[in-house]
């Protein structure tokens, strides 16, 4: 079950947190992505907010995204899917997605607090601006209704040293972003709200990302006509060479094809801020475009998602 998070009605202001002053804590030097939803799994509904979590931390916050996990409407599952990505992967930031509904098979708030075994109630400052916002709606409703409406602003509490905070980034939302232990970011599952608040963090997070000011992550983009098998040999031992030279990871290659356009885009992506479009140029990219043929050429973001999501006028026009 969805449930409407907004209204027309004039939102309160009183306790509305200024995100710009939420403190500062540990760093954040990588990402991960926990969707929760047996809808997803089970192929209903089309699974966008990982897409968007990947590009918010690529293009906003320059932030490696470690891995995405999709798992169930389940305790175990969670809890599972949860320790990896802290214990394995060790990831210092993670968002989750799905799972704050009114039903019972929204559990995502219960589970999370029972995982860090925190306290899990009502919260009356979530209660209230459900009422200034949502009150003509919730006034229809008879008391089990409420209730379950009520189970949305029943969140976990901050208990035995783990830290629980509230972020209202938004006065026409009554939903909150719970954060807990400044590492999980819980939000719900609707793509346009969850897109709006990703957004909505930057300014909180940028400040705990080392070197803001110069873009950790950088990707480039080459086209050609030449097909991936002619590509491979040529690409597999520049990466080795690569690897040789800056260390494993600092620069990944990628090859990527669009059948429908007959052609095949490079990926070129650096994780090393000292290295120069101009670097790149001299001793990268020049030398990709010299060796693979096929009319090869640097090509912007633009036209990359162009191929990625468009067809060719010829094809539209079949």
């Amino acid at each position: 079950m969805t449930a409407s998070l907004s209204s027309g009605v004039t939102p309160i202001t009183k306790n509305y947190q200024n995100y710009q002053n939420y403190p500062i804590s540990p760093i954040i030097s990588s990402a991960g992505c926990l969707i929760i939803g047996d809808e997803v799994l089970n192929g209903k509904i089309l699974d966008t907010n990982s897409f968007q979590f990947a590009k918010f931390c690529f293009n906003d916050l320059s932030i490696p995204l470690k891995r995405t996990i999709v798992c169930g409407d389940d305790k175990q599952d969670i809890f599972r899917s949860l320790k990896f990505l802290l214990e394995e992967d060790k990831v210092d930031f993670i968002v989750s997605s799905g799972g704050l509904g009114s039903t019972h098979d929204d559990i995502t708030y219960q589970v999370i607090s029972e995982y860090y075994n925190l306290d899990y109630e009502l919260d009356n400052e979530v209660v209230e601006r459900m009422q200034s916002i949502r009150h003509e709606y919730l006034d229809k409703l008879s008391n089990d209704q409420l209730q379950a409406f009520y189970k949305m602003a029943t969140l976990p509490k901050t208990s035995n040293g783990i830290n629980v905070e509230k972020i209202f980034t938004d006065e026409s939302l009554w939903f909150p972003i719970i954060v807990i232990d400044y590492k999980l970011y819980i939000l719900p599952g609707i793509p346009q709200l969850f897109e709006r608040l990703i957004k909505s963090l930057q300014p909180i997070l940028l400040p705990r990302i080392p070197n803001q000011d110069k873009s950790l992550l950088k990707r480039y983009y080459i086209k050609t006509s030449s097909s991936e098998s002619e590509l491979a040999p040529y690409l597999t031992q520049l990466q080795i060479n690569l690897d040789k030279k800056y260390g494993n990871g600092i620069i990944k290659l990628g090859s990527y094809p669009h059948m429908a356009w007959k052609l095949n885009t490079i990926s070129i992506i650096t994780t090393n801020n000292e290295l120069t479009k101009d670097d790149l140029n001299k001793t990268i990219l020049n030398d990709i475009i010299e060796n693979i043929g096929g009319n090869a050429q640097l090509i912007d973001q633009i036209e990359e998602d162009k191929l990625t999501n468009e067809l060719p006028e010829t094809i539209n026009k079949l």
